[in-house]
């Protein structure tokens, strides 16, 4: 959690092995692309330039939760920012960013809240729900993740699936 204090290296270790076993990455984060998030992200690709540890490039999909202002071109441009800079560190290790991960236009998936509140006209006490919109959205999410899940089983070309998703 980047909210942690301390836990920089944790953290640090934690995405490393979550990028080098995985062909997506899904990074549930609340609130906006930051500036913390993008300096995890470069010291995941120099770790794995360096470990030599990665035999996939993870696809990344940011997943940013309770979104007020959920259309497109919201977060396109600290998207377009943090993979300018991604970009610009993985040519310090002498490689393109695209041979590291996959980091495309569309790796943003806002989220709405999961909960609504207001206050009860007849008791005075706050209420709280979970809405239907949100539910709706973690469907769709759901829907991408699979399409992905068929994308990397057709980019292998031989027709079979993948064997780690031989259980889904």
């Amino acid at each position: 959690s980047l909210e942690a204090d301390g836990g920089d290296v944790f953290d640090a270790q934690l995405a490393l092995m979550a990028m080098a076993c995985s062909h997506m990455v899904l990074i549930n984060h609340k609130g906006e692309l930051s500036r913390q998030l993008q300096d995890l992200l470069e010291v995941c690709l120099f770790a794995m330039q360096h470990l030599k540890v990665c035999r996939i490039q993870p696809r990344l999909l940011f997943v940013l939760r309770d979104q007020h202002d959920r259309s497109g071109g919201v977060h396109g441009d600290a998207l377009r920012l943090m993979r300018k800079h991604l970009a610009e560190a993985s040519t310090h290790l002498s490689l393109r960013l695209d041979e590291l991960i996959q980091l495309d236009q569309d790796s943003v998936f806002l989220l709405p809240s999961a909960f609504a509140s207001d206050v009860c006209e007849n008791t005075g006490r706050e209420v709280r729900w979970s809405t239907g919109l949100f539910a709706n959205e973690a469907l769709r999410l759901r829907q991408r993740i699979f399409q992905t899940v068929e994308a990397v089983s057709d980019e292998r070309g031989d027709g079979e699936s993948s064997p780690e998703f031989s259980t889904l």
